[in-house]
């Protein structure tokens, strides 16, 4: 292989790299707003008391590794007849930013990634007034 292949090869490289990364730019932004969404209506629902019979939820991130959109399913109150208090739904997050950094399955960039997200899911609900 010449110097001029080398070259080229390498530019292409770098081409697809920059690709792949703003890929991921995307679909990190994208989970962003999904979660901004799921705030969202939380604080909609629980102005109803419609999360009085427990939350679940499918909380979005974007996989670096398998370059997608992934879900993690995790329960904020159990099913039953529990009042929605904010201070639940801060204390869940937390355990799941625990779960997270001890998840080896998922990239390093992905863990931070996650542990941004459930953050601003953590905040959103730290206070109990409205955002």
């Amino acid at each position: 292989m010449n110097a001029m292949q080398t070259g080229v090869n390498t530019l292409e490289a770098l081409e697809v790299g920059r690709e792949a990364n703003a890929h991921v730019e995307r679909g990190r932004e994208l989970a962003s707003r999904a979660v901004d969404e799921i705030i969202e209506e939380m604080w909609r629902r629980s102005a109803r008391h419609q999360l009085d019979r427990g939350v679940r939820l499918s909380f979005p991130y974007y996989d670096d590794r398998r370059l997608s959109l992934r879900w993690r399913d995790f329960t904020v109150i159990p099913r039953g007849r529990i009042l929605f208090v904010p201070a639940f739904v801060v204390i869940a997050a937390e355990r799941e930013i625990e779960r997270v950094r001890l998840d080896r399955q998922l990239s390093e960039s992905t863990r931070e990634h996650l542990v941004v997200l459930l953050g601003r899911l953590r905040h959103a609900f730290l206070l109990s007034g409205l955002p």
